[in-house]
């Protein structure tokens, strides 16, 4: 049974860390005692595609981390970089579970994946935490359109059960991100503004042409052509840099 964790949206790093802290002690439960579920019909479409995210889920956060000491040192905010630390380990718990269901399944995890590399590579171009966090949250989006589908792909109990709580866990990742991300440009001029924002349009737009066309099966699979597919994930888009987001 899950308890209660904060229904108000954080809106300060030490908000954040209780909400963290909160999260950790309130998870679903998660029927492992069920085995192995998937069966070969189901498992053609996503095997590929959870291979990936798996892997994309699981990073250790070094640079990340290092530029977000970088900005401590400059503002004194410590309390963000207790967050972050939280925020990451529940990156890695995604990617534990997800392994662990991939093992228990009979598929193998995979140790690199170019799109993994590539998204690695842009978070550290100019080792700017604004960057890194603009393109991580690229990711989270995605991802929020991703584990409904991914959901919807299987009857598995466990991985339905798994992607429940990554899905609520998503919500709130976009929504820390947004907040540092708009913190990091406050004052900052109209036209850096603009441009900062026809960028991270440009970067979502070419992501989900790119995901679209990897895991597309996965997608189909849980019920979304490439419509539904676009129209949810510039939904997320949107809501993510809406004004107060």
């Amino acid at each position: 049974m899950q308890s209660t964790i904060p229904v108000l949206l954080p809106c300060t790093p030490a908000a954040w860390v209780e909400y963290f802290k909160a999260n950790r002690a309130a998870l679903l439960e998660i029927p492992w005692h069920n085995g192995p579920e998937l069966t070969e019909r189901e498992r053609r479409p996503i095997e590929r595609s959870l291979q990936e995210f798996q892997r994309g889920e699981q990073s250790e956060g070094h640079h990340f981390f290092r530029y977000a000491q970088q900005y401590v040192a400059r503002t004194g905010d410590g309390d963000y970089l207790v967050a972050l630390r939280l925020f990451i380990a529940e990156e890695q718990r995604h990617a534990r579970e997800l392994g662990r269901f991939l093992t228990l399944n009979g598929i193998p995890l995979v140790e690199r994946t170019f799109a993994d590399s590539v998204f690695r590579g842009l978070r550290h171009v100019l080792g700017a935490l604004e960057i890194s966090i603009a393109v991580l949250l690229t990711a989270e989006i995605i991802a929020q359109v991703y584990y409904p589908a991914l959901k919807d792909a299987t009857r598995s109990a466990v991985l339905r059960r798994i992607c429940d709580q990554i899905i609520q866990d998503e919500e709130r990742h976009v929504q820390f991100q947004s907040q540092q991300l708009a913190r990091l440009r406050a004052g900052r001029g109209r036209l850096f503004l603009a441009c900062a924002m026809a960028a991270q349009t440009t970067l979502f737009a070419g992501t989900c042409l790119v995901v679209w066309f990897v895991h597309a099966p996965a997608f189909k699979a849980g019920g979304y052509g490439f419509g539904r597919f676009w129209r949810t994930a510039w939904l997320h888009f949107r809501s993510a840099f809406a004004p107060g987001a």
